[in-house]
């Protein structure tokens, strides 16, 4: 079924005039209007699509975001929500962002309690759940009035999902790595904890997946922060009996090594998982070889364009989405 947005790229003008045209609201030029209703026509544009009976009462939807040091996870997947929003515009759909420090779960659950007290109304949340146990129990009760889609982390098995498989992600990495290591080569794996949403489970997957193809692992090192993997990198290559080719870092990656000397990790092989843009300037330079990670705009948009669904085309079905792992190289980034 086309869209409104399709519609309008296919024609070359904005989504309002589209939706001017349809709706018979607000001046569009005669041509223009001729044009759109034409291709209304063609392509068998269903206006309940934006504006049946259904999404005629405001609907107000909250997403639980998180803000993190890597400022593009937090942008695109923001990004993508507001972008379904605007998808929506004309079901009469309210968003409002919550943005709490990805290291604050505390904080979230805090925000999270307190608009599920003052708010007369709720009609939908997205979230990702920094501590799914305690964010489950506070909505288990309001679960038939407001809609739930999680984000990164399941929720529950009752609440429809979108994300990647991070430990996936993981092992993609150390499939990667193993290509370009030499037999008899040894990995140095740093631990840098758990962000509440991926870091864990990437280290996880890489760290199973390393060792089924016979590469000796140095560590995981629980260096659990930026500077001390830095004062530690410096201090192990001072260890002969600890030399190796291969660095995985499973959180901070593109902070240590864009502190690093380029000397001390240019012969290096680095495989990293996430995006953002050191991570994007490692592989430009030649540093990181590939990083793995999803589609993070798309994720975003995914998961606000299924709140809305259920909202404004009375889905049911819960469905549990697994964002598409992506791979990138010098070779394929844009």
């Amino acid at each position: 079924m086309v869209t409104q947005k399709e519609i309008a790229q296919i024609l070359g003008v904005s989504r309002t005039t589209v939706a001017r045209a349809i709706n018979g609201k607000g001046y569009v030029k005669k041509e223009t209007k001729e044009k759109i209703l034409q291709m209304v026509a063609e392509k068998k544009y269903q206006k309940n699509f934006f504006g049946s009976s259904l999404s005629s009462k405001k609907k107000k939807v909250f997403s639980f975001m998180v803000s993190s040091k890597n400022a593009y996870y937090t942008e695109q997947i923001i990004a993508g929500v507001r972008d379904a929003r605007d998808e929506y515009k004309y079901s009469n759909i309210e968003l409002h962002e919550i943005i709490t420090d990805i290291n604050l779960a505390d904080k979230q659950i805090e925000k999270l309690k307190e608009i599920l007290e003052v708010e007369e109304q709720i009609d939908g949340i997205i979230i990702i759940p920094l501590d799914r146990e305690k964010v489950y129990e506070i909505l288990k009760p309001h679960l038939k009035k407001i809609k739930v889609v999680s984000l990164g982390i399941k929720l529950n098995k009752s609440i429809s999902h979108v994300g990647p498989d991070y430990t996936n992600q993981g092992r993609i990495a150390a499939g990667i790595l193993s290509k370009i290591l030499n037999k008899g080569e040894k990995v140095l794996v740093l631990d840098n904890g758990d962000d509440n949403i991926s870091s864990k489970y990437y280290l996880k997957g890489f760290l199973n997946h390393i060792k089924s193809y016979g590469f000796e692992v140095l560590g995981p090192f629980k260096t659990m922060g930026i500077k001390a993997s830095l004062a530690f990198l410096n201090e192990i290559e001072k260890e002969k009996e600890k030399e190796f080719s291969a660095i995985y870092i499973n959180r901070y990656a593109q902070d240590i090594l864009k502190k690093m000397p380029v000397e001390r990790i240019k012969n290096k092989k680095i495989v990293t998982n996430g995006m953002g843009k050191r991570i994007r300037e490692l592989i430009e330079s030649g540093i990181v070889a590939a990083t793995v990670t999803e589609d993070i705009y798309q994720t975003g948009y995914t998961a606000g364009q299924m709140i809305f669904d259920i909202l404004c085309k009375n889905v049911k079905e819960i469905k549990d989405i697994v964002s598409e792992a992506k791979i990138y190289f010098l070779e394929n980034l844009k």
